[in-house]
């Protein structure tokens, strides 16, 4: 009896460290994933304009370290700009899961970016194309982003929908030139006015990727939009804050602002899409 006493009591201390590691194994797997998937709810909406195809793509991943929303902007003719902006969205997805990308974010943004460009240019083989594209990496209560050219990243905090990026446009480019006094007045001017785009993926002189340089915390409610040129050149800002503003779901938010956009006069209008991300974490 005293031996089998002794072996349960020594029996036990064996398997108390082992609950105890089991225990604090799922307290981290249960944190990382309220973490990331259940304090996000995500939107996705688009809309023709007056194009004749939909050259926008967009694409959703979450993981044990993040949440990661990619939006691209193709442009050509034919199929190249649809295909431009589905092989950058697939491209920055796949490296984003292949591992966890949190140790060096502006790395794997950089990386996402030139890999996108490079694999673009091999499939356009010297035709017009490309994309622009914006993305957006949640984790751990911190916002992340990175754009190439004319597409937008905003948050909403307290009904103000405050931009987050500049964007990579003539008008920024030559504002950048003339503060840097690269630039006088009249060739600032000359520029801004100037219609192309001064970044995209798929350009053999392919530049820099537009990033924050550190995270922005979130905080309870804050929503956070990312949009192509179609869409915010169409509809106000005022517009866009009306409608993010309201208390709906994510989803009917991105309808009602698709549902503004289309009752714009046709005129000359690109496509749009958006998504509408809110943080439900605390």
């Amino acid at each position: 009896m005293e031996w089998t006493s002794l072996y349960d009591q020594y029996g036990l201390f064996a398997i108390v460290p082992i609950l105890l590691l089991l225990v604090l194994l799922c307290q981290r797997y249960w944190r990382n994933k309220f973490t990331n998937g259940s304090t996000l709810e995500i939107a996705e909406e688009c809309a023709m304009g007056t194009k004749e195809t939909q050259e926008d793509a967009a694409g959703v991943v979450e993981t044990a370290w993040g949440t990661l929303a990619v939006l691209a902007d193709g442009m050509g003719k034919g199929r190249a700009g649809k295909m431009a902006a589905q092989v950058t969205v697939e491209t920055c997805i796949e490296i984003f899961t292949a591992c966890d990308v949190t140790g060096n974010i502006q790395y794997f943004f950089t990386q996402a970016c030139n890999r996108s460009n490079k694999r673009v240019l091999e499939y356009l083989q010297g035709n017009k194309g490309g994309a622009v594209v914006a993305a957006v990496l949640v984790s751990k209560g911190y916002l992340y982003y990175a754009a190439v050219g004319d597409v937008k990243i905003a948050v909403l905090r307290k009904r103000e929908l405050i931009a987050v990026n500049e964007g990579q446009t003539m008008q920024t480019a030559a504002a950048k030139g003339f503060a840097q006094g690269l630039l006088d007045r009249e060739q600032a001017l000359a520029i801004s006015q100037t219609k192309r785009r001064s970044n995209y993926i798929g350009r053999d002189a392919f530049k820099n990727v537009e990033m924050g340089a550190d995270g922005i915390k979130l905080i309870h409610g804050d929503i956070i939009v990312v949009m192509n040129q179609g869409l915010y050149n169409c509809l106000s800002w005022v517009e866009l804050e009306d409608n993010l503003a309201s208390s709906y779901s994510c989803k009917k938010i991105a309808e009602k602002i698709i549902e503004k956009f289309n009752e714009k006069p046709a005129g000359h209008k690109e496509n749009a899409s958006l998504f509408v991300i809110r943080y439900t974490g605390r």
